[in-house]
């Protein structure tokens, strides 16, 4: 049996691990509910843009588009969204497993966001063509219109054929699933969700054309995706972490619990160690 110091120091160590794992799990929900209400707040732009480009896409016949074409040159490119750091759970062997099994074992062109991301293939010998740290601990609006910027160079001058983003949709608290979502060329079975404004047959005239039109909305529809996965993957990965210092808290306290028991005992052995070294003195007196 460990002495009364050792124990104490256990449990002084425990929990001081509790309160880091508490504290980490209450940072972790603030901003998973925080992430969710900016993806909410983004949702509705976001479905009309897509709504207006499922109109274009089923009313204008022999419509040519670089943004809807597959290109002859280049190879697929594949976007993984993980994390910039552990601690949270299953989150990041997860995606990062899904997304080694997902692609070609073909020429590729790989894009990593997040150090966990890069860390992995590095590891597994892929080359990381493209690589965006710490915009999965912060995504915003900004660093998704830049990303798709330089996605939209890339496809139009063919150093990509197609593009394909991986990443972990975000259901609710206790499920997240590493999902695929084809980016480029746009397809129209991309819209099956969305139903478009109006109802109608004949084809529709687009102001100066449905090409000028797809040159603003493609980019938009991007965006949009773009900021949505990392959003939802941000909300995945915190959400995870919640879990998982919840999990931990409730460890650090089974295991105080037992400690507990445990200094009861090393008590009672250093009181009746106590008691026979008196008795003993008292003995050897007489």
């Amino acid at each position: 049996m460990r002495s009364l110091a050792d124990v104490k120091n256990s449990m002084r160590a425990i929990g001081d691990t509790s309160k880091i794992t508490s504290a980490m799990k209450l940072i972790s929900t603030s901003k998973m509910q925080k992430a969710i209400q900016r993806y909410d707040a983004n949702l509705l732009y976001f479905n009309r843009v897509r709504s207006a480009i499922k109109d274009i896409l089923v009313h204008s016949h022999e419509l040519h588009h670089t943004f809807l074409e597959k290109h002859e040159k280049g190879h697929p490119a594949y976007i993984v969204i993980a994390a910039d750091k552990g601690l949270c759970g299953a989150y990041n062997h997860n995606i990062l497993n899904f997304a080694s099994e997902f692609m070609t074992p073909d020429e590729k062109f790989v894009i990593t966001i997040g150090q966990e991301a890069r860390a992995f293939f590095e590891r597994k010998g892929i080359p990381i063509d493209v690589e965006y740290l710490h915009i999965s601990q912060n995504p915003t609006l900004y660093e998704a219109r830049n990303l798709a910027d330089d996605l939209s160079k890339m496809y139009k001058n063919s150093e990509m054929n197609e593009v394909y983003l991986l990443y972990t949709r975000y259901y609710s608290s206790v499920k997240q699933v590493p999902t695929a979502l084809k980016l480029l060329p746009v397809e129209l079975s991309s819209f099956a969700d969305i139903e478009t404004e109006l109802d109608y047959e004949n084809e529709m005239n687009y102001h100066p054309s449905p090409r000028k039109v797809f040159d603003v909305l493609v980019p938009q529809y991007i965006i949009g995706l773009l900021y949505g996965a990392l959003i939802q993957a941000f909300a995945s990965e915190n959400s995870a972490r919640m879990m998982a210092m919840d999990s931990s808290s409730k460890n650090a306290a089974e295991m105080l619990s037992k400690l507990s028991i445990e200094l009861n005992r090393a008590r009672q052995q250093a009181i009746t160690m106590e008691i026979t070294e008196i008795v003993g003195a008292m003995e050897a007196l007489t």
